[in-house]
Formats: structure tokens, C-alpha cells, sequence
């Protein structure tokens, strides 16, 4: 199925030029106006119905896109969300949306465009697993979009993060204070900048403590519940021992916590485990589970109203600076306790 991208090199001209096209706004001159219409022809591309949806109609809803590796999405942040659209007679739609791939390059912007065509006024682009290319691409054609846990510098304004570097080191030097030395690591994938920053701020952390993990102690996973346990399985079998481990989200630190217990490993008092993300369940496990709390609702609140304010002219306050915090519960042993 062609798409708007297809036409524009076809065409050799921009996407912002084909949404003139197919809209019948702004200026085109009549040598473009044909170029497109014969790229068009030649692709056999149907516009979309819902294509102008987000700059023209309105039909007071908003879209949240996300996919399964962009964390969880809580019940309590969905309400806020919604919360903060109902003075405004706004509802909120949600899909699950789909990553790129090699056999599916193009499969998360099909995602959104299938969400678009449900009828939205603007999109919230939660998580970093579009990759930038193809954001700037679709705030070109569609304005009206925010990004929640996660920043493209060309559009700041519309981009609502916080500092994953300083939290991850957060969580590499509370294990350091807490006497830790002998440390493993249950990572997520490197393909997008928040994961990488984690990941950086985690390890600056030790290497500022003269500490270095062992080869044989790093997992790569992918913040579902199954590499977490998987990973935990694993280094359950390696050498060197380990006191502590540290999980790239809480997923992967909750299954991580049922794998070692299965292997007869009591927590804390053997293995240590710190998670990243407070989610909704992590003060539930057996331990509750020690964590990095991440500001989301906070950012889903600011992102939202910044929508709002593109999508109905209102004129709410934003807010961009977002604090992380340590959530100590009963996972992480402190070794050098008098």
C-alpha cells in the first residue's frame, strides 16, 4: 500500500507539499499540482479519509500511540489523562502500536496512520520507539502531536523527558552506597536514546566507584517479564557470584526477584534486586520491590495540556522540568549496615 511518503519521492517533492495537494490548501503551482497527481496515479494512492483529520476537523478525541516496549501505561495515568481532557468535552482512544522492523520497516507509522483514521484531533507519541526521522516527518504533516518519554530537539516544545542518565546513576550509586560491589545487570535493548542514557548513567555510576561488571554479568533483555526471568536464569549460572542486580525496568526486576527464588536465592538477604519505573504492582512483590520512580503521570499531565492548547486554541500551563526519586522498599540488602 503506497503512502504519502511514496508519493512525495515519486514526485520529487516534500510530504508537506503533497498535504497541500491533497487537502486543496496553501499554494501549489500547476506544474507541482501535476507531478503529484501523476505520482498518485502511478502509485494508486487513495488518500486517506481521516488524513486531514488533525489539521482541519475536528472530533474531539485524542489518540495515544504506544508500543508493548514503551512501558507501562497505568490505569492512574490513563485517568489523569482523561481528567484533563473532559472540561474540554475531549475523550482519549489508545492502540497498541506496532516498532519497525526489518521485514516491516514501515510498521509503526501504518500503526499511527490507522489510529489517525479513527478520527483525532492530535496524537500523544508515548515512548521513543519511532524512531526521530519518522516523528519529524509526521509533525510536519500532523502539528498536533506531543511526545511523552521522549525528546527530539527540533520540536522541545512538544517533547516531555526527563533526565534518564542522572536515573539511571541514581541506581548504579544506590547500589554502590548500599556496599554492593559485585553487581549484574539485566539491560534492555540500545536502540533508542532514553534506553542509552540508562544504560550510560548506570555504568558512569560505578566506573566513578572504581567498579566494573563482569562480562559474564550483563544480559541484554527487552523489558518484557519473559527476558527478565530468562535473564535472571542465566546469570544464576555464571561466575563470578553477584550481590546485587540491577534490571533495566521493573518488569524484568519482578520476573528476575521469581526466577532467583526459584533457584532457592532468598531476596535480599543472598541477591539484591533494584528496578526502574514504579510500576503500579512493584510495591506487591515478595520482596516490594526497591525502584527508580520515573515522573510519568506528571509528564502525561503536562503533555496533554500542551496538546489541548494545540488542538483547541486554550491556553494551559506547561510544565517541563520533571524529578526522579528513589523508592526504597525491602529488595536491596545494605551490606555495610552497622
Amino acid at each position: 500500500m503506497a503512502t504519502i511518503r511514496d508519493v512525495a519521492k515519486l514526485a520529487g517533492v516534500g510530504i508537506g507539499t503533497v498535504s497541500r495537494v491533497i487537502s486543496g490548501k496553501g499554494s501549489v503551482s500547476k506544474k507541482t499540482l501535476d507531478k503529484v497527481s501523476d505520482a498518485m496515479s502511478a502509485l494508486k494512492f487513495i488518500p486517506n479519509t481521516s488524513a486531514q483529520s488533525l489539521s482541519s476537523k475536528r472530533y474531539n478525541t485524542i489518540g495515544l500511540w504506544g508500543t508493548k516496549s514503551s512501558g507501562e501505561m497505568s490505569r492512574a495515568t490513563l485517568t489523569k489523562i482523561e481528567r484533563e481532557l473532559q472540561p474540554f468535552g475531549v475523550s482519549l482512544i489508545t492502540t497498541d502500536g506496532e516498532r519497525n522492523s526489518a521485514n516491516h520497516p514501515n510498521a509503526s507509522r501504518l500503526s499511527i496512520d490507522n489510529l489517525i483514521n479513527k478520527g483525532c484531533d492530535g496524537l500523544i507519541i508515548w515512548g521513543a520507539d519511532l524512531p526521530e526521522f519518522d516523528i519529524l516527518q509526521l509533525e510536519k504533516e500532523y502539528p498536533n502531536i506531543v511526545l511523552l518519554n521522549n525528546k527530539v530537539d527540533a520540536i522541545s516544545d512538544k517533547s516531555f523527558s526527563f533526565d534518564h542518565y542522572q536515573a539511571g546513576y541514581i541506581a548504579g550509586q544506590y547500589l554502590v552506597d548500599s556496599g554492593h560491589r559485585e553487581i549484574a545487570y539485566i539491560s534492555g535493548w540500545f536502540d533508542t536514546t532514553d534506553a542509552n542514557e540508562r544504560h550510560n548513567g548506570f555504568l558512569d555510576a560505578l566506573k566513578d566507584n572504581n567498579i566494573s561488571i563482569h562480562k559474564n554479568l550483563i544480559y541484554r533483555g527487552d523489558y518484557t517479564f519473559k527476558k527478565g526471568f530468562e535473564g535472571a536464569n542465566y546469570l544464576f549460572n555464571q561466575e563470578p557470584s553477584f550481590t546485587a542486580l540491577f534490571c533495566a525496568n521493573d518488569q524484568s526486576a519482578m520476573s528476575a526477584i521469581s526466577a532467583l527464588s526459584s533457584n532457592g536465592v532468598k531476596i535480599p538477604d543472598e541477591v539484591s534486586v533494584l528496578g526502574y519505573d514504579n510500576m503500579n504492582i512493584s510495591s506487591y512483590t515478595n520482596p516490594p520491590l526497591t525502584t527508580i520512580d520515573v515522573p510519568v503521570q506528571k509528564m502525561a499531565i503536562s503533555a496533554v495540556r500542551k496538546l489541548i492548547n494545540l488542538s483547541y486554541g486554550a491556553a494551559l500551563e506547561i510544565d517541563y522540568d520533571f524529578g526522579i526519586k528513589l523508592i526504597e522498599r525491602k529488595s536491596v540488602l545494605k551490606l555495610n549496615r552497622d
